[in-house]
């Protein structure tokens, strides 16, 4: 019944942040860097961990940018039918991780590979390659 329970919860919050993400998508056209994180429904530990620590390192070190719009945050889900538009967009089969400024999708950068190699095991790495890569882009 626990694992029920925590299974409901962890679902609950997930698609709370879907709902938040497809929000973004509408109301911060205007962004100057969108944080793109695509996923496919069934996921690993490594997956979910570029998601959370990515949504860390935002919320901590770029509150006051995620709450002017200055960068928008979308969370994707790629077996949906409403996302295909933006999986063909993105080229996209798995999870991913793309940093887009300016809206400019053919010069992205994809973070995706750094954070299958460090979102899990070395956390407090990855983060500091998000934020820099960020921070980058915002200069």
């Amino acid at each position: 019944m626990k694992q029920f329970f925590l299974a409901s919860l962890l679902m609950l919050m997930i698609s709370s942040l879907s709902a938040q993400s497809e929000t973004a998508i509408k109301e911060t056209q205007n962004a100057v860097l969108d944080v793109y994180y695509t996923h496919s429904t069934n996921r690993c530990a490594g997956c979910k961990a570029i998601e959370k620590e990515t949504l860390e390192t935002l919320n901590s070190q770029f509150k006051q940018q995620l709450d002017n719009g200055e960068i928008a945050v979308h969370i994707v889900n790629i077996d949906l039918k409403k996302n295909k538009s933006l999986v063909d967009q993105f080229k996209v089969w798995g999870s991913s991780l793309f940093i887009v400024k300016n809206g400019d999708t053919e010069h992205k950068i994809d973070l995706t590979k750094e954070g299958f190699a460090m979102a899990r095991t070395k956390p407090e790495e990855f983060r500091a390659v998000v934020a820099k890569t960020i921070k980058e882009q915002l200069n």
